[in-house]
């Protein structure tokens, strides 16, 4: 089962890893929730996945295709074939004023879709980016073992801290390495986007060292990341997906403390 929306700098290889690390039956705890490309299938492969999000619209795309994915789908292919680049900037500026939430979680998926990034408020206008097989996995997206929840809180690391339910494994596919991730892009535009969520590496590494849950983070692979978490389980991914020991092969890598 494939996600609906693309996030370019969130996509991984490492899912048969990480389901050796989450045997079936478990409960994760997954935060950054953004395009559900290793929640859902984790979810459909018989482990019971709640992916935290601290970014209203994210949750709102996620709820309303679980309430009625039907509805999100007739408002795409209402609002469908944008070709200005004019008007796609203007919708990102404005989708949290919308006033219905089927038209902004429509909207997500639309600009999600026409943005180069795959971020929903930044990112080029791309025309011939749009996935007409996408529209057709809106309504094939099970939520049986798939729970999306809306954390107010603003700090993630503080979230992971007051799980309150069931939890096994905390997860949390981060992407690309940086002590300062998005504190540089959040100056470009004025405030933190409504679609992103700063991350504070330092206080991940303090978690993982000092929680007694057993936590797993999924990074790009880098020399910095290898470095930074030096103390920790670390398992190397190659660009097919496959386990491998040479770092000179490895494109992503799991940090975990199990």
């Amino acid at each position: 089962m494939k996600t609906p929306i693309k996030l370019p700098d969130r996509e991984f290889k490492a899912l048969s890893s990480i389901k050796k690390l989450f045997p079936e039956g478990s409960y994760i705890h997954s935060f950054l929730l953004y395009n559900a490309g290793l929640e859902i299938p984790l979810s459909a492969d018989g482990r019971y996945v709640i992916a935290h999000t601290n970014r209203y619209s994210i949750y709102e795309f996620w709820t309303c295709l679980n309430l009625n994915a039907e509805q999100v789908q007739r408002v795409v292919q209402h609002f469908d074939n944008i070709q200005d680049k004019n008007i796609f900037h203007l919708l990102q500026e404005n989708l949290p004023t919308y006033p219905d939430p089927y038209l902004r979680a429509g909207m997500f998926f639309l600009l999600n879709k026409y943005s180069k990034s795959g971020y929903v408020s930044r990112g080029e206008f791309e025309p011939d980016s749009h996935n007409p097989l996408a529209l057709a996995n809106l309504r094939r997206v099970s939520f049986d073992n798939f729970m999306v929840m809306y954390n107010k809180e603003q700090d993630l690391v503080e979230n992971m801290k007051n799980i309150k339910n069931r939890c096994d494994y905390v997860f949390v596919p981060v992407g690309d390495f940086s002590l300062n991730y998005l504190k540089n892009k959040e100056e470009g535009f004025n405030s933190l986007a409504y679609d992103q969520t700063f991350v504070d590496t330092k206080a991940l590494k303090e978690f993982i060292t000092q929680t007694d849950k057993k936590t797993a983070y999924l990074y790009h692979y880098n020399k910095s990341v290898d470095k930074f978490f030096d103390g920790q389980e670390k398992y190397l991914i190659d660009q097919w997906g496959r386990p491998t020991n040479d770092k000179s092969r490895a494109k992503e890598i799991i940090v975990a403390n199990f």
